[in-house]
């Protein structure tokens, strides 16, 4: 088995089902972005009801049931709303990239015979995945950022209000950190992995 590089086969495998759990559960939490009215300043309290919530893809969720949702939390923007249709696709591509990146090396290993397994044609196909992985990930953070810039710069949605990046996003950056290091650890594999001679079906002589 170690010739076969099977414990960096198995980390590389468990480095990409974590990282799939993280943009999954991203994906489908609603702790994005945290908003609050101002530390310190006086509202009322339907205000701040109002104006305490949190979101991620799909929902706005608050605190406690406001009476009725701020007329702010209605404006339209041709920019946000294309940012906000590029952020949950490109997360919902990275995740089914990290899917079939798995599946790659699952059935390319299949049924685990390292003497006839194309270790390092299967690693560059799962990089090639992987790569796409990453890239999607990466700027899906990146639109999500850009799409609460355009609410707070172009809409002023949050004027007199505080807001933070909640655990929802830091994990989809945990797992788009996850994908880059198991991408490394694919290039160590097919840098320092040797095709059996046999396998390659080709002819060597000694020089």
């Amino acid at each position: 088995m170690a010739s076969c590089g099977f414990g960096a086969f198995v980390t590389a495998l468990m480095i990409l089902v974590i990282s799939l759990a993280a943009t999954i559960v991203a994906i489908l939490t609603d702790n994005w972005y945290m908003v609050e009215p101002e530390g310190g300043a006086v509202v009322s309290e339907m205000e701040k009801r109002e104006n305490t919530y949190s979101f991620g893809f799909w929902r706005r969720c608050y605190d406690d049931q406001p009476a009725s949702l701020s007329p702010t939390g209605q404006l339209d923007n041709d920019g946000r709303d294309y940012l906000s249709r590029s952020y949950i696709g490109l997360s919902l591509a990275s995740a089914a990239a990290q899917l079939a990146t798995i599946i790659t090396l699952l059935c390319g290993a299949w049924p685990g015979d390292c003497k006839r397994m194309r270790k390092v044609s299967l690693y560059a196909c799962a990089l090639g995945v992987l790569v796409f992985a990453i890239l999607t990930s990466i700027a899906s953070g990146v639109c999500f950022i850009a799409a609460r810039d355009v609410e707070t710069d172009d809409l002023h949605l949050y004027r007199g209000l505080d807001t933070e990046y909640g655990w929802s996003f830091m994990l989809h950056w945990i797992g788009a950190g996850l994908t880059v290091v198991d991408g490394f650890l694919l290039m160590g594999m097919m840098r320092y992995t040797h095709e059996d001679v046999g396998v390659l079906q080709r002819d060597y002589y000694n020089m």
